[in-house]
């Protein structure tokens, strides 16, 4: 097929490049809009400009993967396409996972998820960096605290798998990660919580960022434990999974641990490349 009439290209050469038939990875990135419905003041993928790609596109790939994938479809924000619904129906259709990255503003409509729902949605990736805090969000973005509660309301009517994320800045948000944790420990529809620091992509606030030793230190706070009841950062990598509680599972990353060696990331010309490849492709713009 075509490539996409996209011009961005990997600053690593040397990075490898498989066909969808060779696709080593359990979960595949896909950018289905660079639009997004929110200006925020860190953004990994600030370009608006690209043209929303055809389902073509993703279809090509995902019947030509190897296994059974978690296909993440992510922007911008992918609930800006009317045709979401449609293109979560086609992933469903090749037998694929598919979760939705989004900041939740559309999911306040109940009707909206409830639609995605009887379109074969089972999984969200939620983004909630001020938690309940209308201030933390006028900080880092737009005022849009009421919204996401909602939302996050709507999936756990709607028994989805609900993963939460925060992006923490110095000074601005921090102190929200406990409050967060208190209230995501009642949802036992919320599974995961994913907290990691600001990374210089994109457009980002210049504040500095949180070591992973620094997150570790946040996260025992937040849970009123000690910091050697939490594993300790790994020497060879900046990131730490663990659980908590009887089910929800925890994800602190130190940017720019972006998990390349799990993660791949579909490429306009039909390819897929490391997850790492996508961001450094995407950096800049307004």
């Amino acid at each position: 097929m075509r490539p996409l009439p996209v011009r961005f290209a990997s600053v690593r050469a040397s990075a490898p490049e498989y066909q969808p038939e060779q696709c080593p990875y359990p979960t595949v990135m896909v950018d289905i809009t660079h639009r997004c419905n929110m200006t925020c003041s860190n953004c990994y993928l600030p370009n608006r400009v690209i043209p929303d790609p055809p389902v073509s596109w993703l279809l090509d790939a995902m019947r030509r993967l190897p296994r059974r994938t978690q296909i993440r479809l992510v922007g911008g924000e992918p609930t800006v396409r009317k045709d979401l619904p449609d293109i979560i129906r086609a992933v469903r259709s090749h037998h694929h996972h598919p979760w939705v990255l989004t900041n939740g503003l559309k999911l306040a409509e109940a009707a909206y998820v409830r639609e995605l729902k009887e379109a074969g949605l089972r999984m969200v990736y939620l983004s909630m960096n001020g938690g309940r805090d209308e201030a933390a969000y006028d900080a880092i973005g737009e005022s849009c605290g009421d919204a996401k509660v909602r939302a996050l309301d709507h999936l756990c009517r709607e028994q989805m798998y609900v993963a939460v994320g925060m992006i923490l800045v110095r000074g601005v948000n921090e102190h929200l990660v406990a409050p967060a944790l208190r209230d995501l420990l009642t949802r036992h529809m919320v599974r995961e919580f994913h907290l990691r620091s600001i990374g210089p992509f994109g457009r980002y606030m210049k504040n500095a960022p949180f070591t992973l030793d620094e997150l570790i230190d946040l996260f025992a706070a937040a849970a009123g434990v000690s910091r050697d009841a939490l594993p300790p950062a790994p020497p060879d990598r900046s990131f730490v999974d663990f659980r908590w509680g009887p089910r929800l599972k925890i994800q602190l990353t130190q940017w720019p641990d972006l998990n390349s060696e799990v993660r791949g990331r579909l490429t306009p010309e039909g390819t897929i490349q490391p997850f790492f490849e996508h961001m450094i492709a995407n950096d800049g713009g307004d």
